[in-house]
């Protein structure tokens, strides 16, 4: 019933009087050395792969709402930049991922407001051709 304790002193079986004794010599780990290379292609793919998922959310937005894909697009990224800063980490590689996903928000806002005349939202007309001669 007592465990790993005595139930006299109350001490663990281990337990030794005296100073710390647990990994002398063991020097404190340096840094990794920084590799900016994969930290730029981490950044690019990340901020890639985040608008493309708002895209397809602003998509659906359009489609269900009738909310323009540009203003859909441009206030989710907005919140999923700032969203990245607020949460993120502060180091270099979070930055950039931040950085990149800002200037996908203003890029893509402003290609999806130049095409918004070519984005239409109603399905496609499937209706019968008249040359078929068939009536209902």
């Amino acid at each position: 019933m007592a465990g790993k304790r005595f139930t006299v002193r109350s001490r663990s079986i281990r337990w030794r009087q005296g100073r710390y004794k647990g990994r002398r010599g063991s020097s404190p780990r340096r840094p990794p050395k920084p590799r900016p290379v994969l930290d730029v292609v981490i950044a690019v793919g990340a901020s890639l792969i985040a608008a493309f998922f708002v895209l397809c959310m602003a998509f659906s937005l359009l489609g269900a709402y009738g909310t323009p894909l540009y203003i859909g697009y441009g206030v989710m990224m907005s919140l999923v930049t700032g969203g990245c800063l607020v949460f993120g980490p502060r180091d270099r590689a979070g930055l950039m991922i931040a950085g990149g996903l800002g200037v996908l928000c203003v890029a893509g806002t402003l290609i999806l407001y130049g095409v918004r005349a070519d984005v239409h939202d109603h399905p496609h007309a499937n209706e019968r051709p008249a040359a078929t001669g068939k009536r209902e």
